[in-house]
């Protein structure tokens, strides 16, 4: 097979409508969804060990599915160019520098933004469900508020799981952020480092426009 050929399959897989490319996308967005799952279980944990080889297992995964996207696409240029394109170069940086210098630990909030890519295959897929066209909006708003919340609960516990004792598992960052994202504000969970405060400001914001 010619290197054209082995583009125009992979393209087929990753653009296509057949049976085949949906359950590849499909696939894609399983393994974002596990990786995102031990992202989130393994804030806490000291990335030694099982752990290291695992980081670099799924930091092989994303670097050759970066590359991949980057020699199929008809626009190079305009690829290099996308947020997400960059966001899952941070997420490849958040991945690899921790393990050569173990002062960075904090760069593991950048892996949230893995969920853009995710986002983004999400919302191919959900085309090819039968959702009749009336439900469209309703099922469109329910689905974007879904994903944003998780995104900012993610954000929420891998920055201040283990600076904020108030916040002692994902149930309570998503108690926090529905709270401050509708603006009622229990106030029994706070921030109190900067990153935090300003989090919770992007947060409040946001649910300003939202609700």
């Amino acid at each position: 097979m010619t290197l054209e050929g082995l583009r125009d399959q992979l393209r087929s897989l990753y653009f296509g409508h057949r049976g085949r490319s949906r359950l590849f996308r499909i696939s894609l967005l399983a393994f974002d969804f596990i990786t995102s799952v031990y992202f989130l279980a393994t804030i806490r944990e000291e990335h030694v060990g099982i752990y290291r080889i695992i980081d670099l297992a799924i930091f092989g995964v994303f670097l050759a599915e970066l590359f991949i996207r980057l020699a199929i696409s008809h626009h190079p240029r305009k690829f290099l160019a996308r947020i997400s394109t960059w966001a899952d170069i941070a997420v490849l940086v958040s991945l690899i520098v921790p393990l050569l210098i173990e002062d960075l630990g904090f760069l593991s909030i950048l892996r949230t933004l893995r969920f853009v890519r995710s986002y983004r295959i999400m919302v191919e897929i959900k085309q090819y469900l039968p959702v009749p066209k009336r439900y469209d909006d309703v099922v469109n708003a329910g689905g974007n508020l879904v994903v944003f919340v998780f995104i900012l609960s993610s954000m929420v516990w891998v920055l201040e799981a283990n600076s904020n004792p108030k916040i002692g598992s994902w149930l309570d960052a998503v108690y926090f952020t529905i709270s401050t994202l509708t603006t009622t504000g229990f106030g029994d969970i706070t921030m109190q480092d900067p990153a935090g405060k300003i989090l919770s400001i992007v947060i409040m914001v946001f649910g300003v426009a939202l609700f």
